[in-house]
């Protein structure tokens, strides 16, 4: 029997697939093009923060590193508050904070509509995409 056990070991390693495939993401690797709850998203490095766009109503963003955390503000063409003030060109838009999250490979997004204070919204980074999506 033991010769046989290296071998189905060998086997089942050989069909794994590999674990580095999608490295843990965290802050300092947000960069790159995700799959989100608000469609396919895109995320490049400033020399401040970070700039995107998503599928979801020609939705936008931009975070920028306040000492501790990102925050800033997204914009889309629709949303279901209509805020009183225009920001970014658009009536719908709010703040945002970046997260650490626990979910691998994982990054999460509180949010919220125009000013309200209390980020009480959550936008979930799922799964990295390949870069160019």
């Amino acid at each position: 029997m033991r010769p046989f056990l290296p071998a189905v070991f060998a086997v089942a390693f050989a069909s794994a697939s590999p674990v580095a495939a999608q490295d843990w993401a965290d802050i300092e690797t947000f960069g790159s093009a995700w799959d989100t709850d608000w469609g396919e998203t895109w995320v490049l490095p400033t020399n401040f923060g970070y700039e995107g766009t998503y599928t979801h109503d020609n939705g936008r963003f931009w975070l920028e590193f306040t000492g501790h955390v990102f925050e800033g503000y997204w914009a889309e063409g629709e949303s279901n508050v209509r805020c009183d003030v225009e920001y970014m060109g658009s009536h719908y838009w709010g703040r945002l904070q970046l997260a650490n999250s626990d979910h691998y490979p994982g990054i999460t997004m509180l949010w919220t509509y125009c000013r309200e204070e209390r980020f009480d919204k959550v936008w979930s980074f799922s799964e990295r995409l390949p870069d160019g999506l």
